[in-house]
């Protein structure tokens, strides 16, 4: 029953404190449960409810880029790409650089070059990295060829959403200060989930001002192959502090045979 917590102190911010629902953020990891949750919201707040901002983490970094990434000198109408697109590209540079598919396939390109934005490598870096091994010296070429025709494409990917939001808040204090003072009180679901880039996005979004809430359980960490880490919400206490931790142990979805053996297992 996390999900309901969550979006119960929502309507309760809403319907008893009186606090203005355009102030809320509630994010999310997928379309479905993003949707779920903005149903139950504008269930049980009728129109007043329209106001929150429900969304997945990528929909809500297209919105900050959409509002202020000229700062950075990039256009409003950016185009963002998707898993086609960008097989498509890579695609594209294997055909430039006389590449095959069956020396590297598409998937481990993506992945590649998805773990070198992440680390912040750049395309000078990756080159280095390669050294005179001649597989890797072109898998650095790939990730030059991809990167460029980002650039000059003004294309995103959904990496690059999070990455850009992330650079654009750190780059740009007043840019920072608007959207920490836009949304008063932020909501993650599944905090579990979280991974480094998200967890940043989410440190530049607190000021003294607003408030956090978080909702998780670290024994459902089942994303760490696509970079989440359970320290990150074992941490938040200290990161976060001060804070209040309200432990939900009642289950009631599931019956005694189920918890004793889920436990055993935990």
């Amino acid at each position: 029953g996390k999900t309901r917590v969550l979006t119960n102190r929502i309507v309760y911010l809403v319907e008893t404190i009186g606090i203005f629902a355009g102030q809320i953020l509630a994010i999310t990891f997928t379309n479905k449960a993003a949707n779920e949750m903005k149903d139950r919201v504008h269930r049980l707040l009728g129109d007043a409810g329209r106001a929150v901002f429900v969304s997945t983490i990528h929909s809500f970094c297209v919105r900050v880029l959409r509002e202020d990434i000229g700062v950075l000198g990039w256009p409003r109408n950016f185009t963002v790409i998707d898993s086609a697109d960008q097989k498509s590209l890579i695609k594209q540079a294997y055909k430039q650089l006389d590449m095959q598919a069956q020396q590297f396939t598409y998937g481990s390109m993506i992945n590649y070059i998805s773990n070198n934005k992440a680390a912040s490598i750049t395309i000078e870096h990756a080159k280095t990295l390669a050294g005179g091994n001649p597989m890797e010296k072109k898998k650095a070429a790939v990730y030059e060829y991809y990167l460029t025709k980002c650039d000059q494409n003004y294309w995103l990917d959904f990496d690059d959403l999070l990455l850009k939001t992330v650079h654009l808040l750190k780059q740009s204090s007043n840019t920072r200060m608007k959207w920490q003072n836009h949304f008063q009180y932020l909501h993650i679901d599944e905090f579990q989930d979280v991974d480094h880039v998200q967890y940043e996005l989410l440190k530049l979004l607190k000021s003294k001002t607003n408030s956090v809430y978080v909702v998780g359980d670290p024994d459902q960490t089942i994303y760490t192959w696509r970079g989440a880490d359970v320290n990150i919400i074992l941490n938040f206490e200290k990161d976060f502090a001060p804070c209040e931790t309200i432990v939900l142990n009642e289950n009631y979805r599931s019956t005694p045979s189920i918890i004793k053996g889920a436990n055993a297992l935990i």
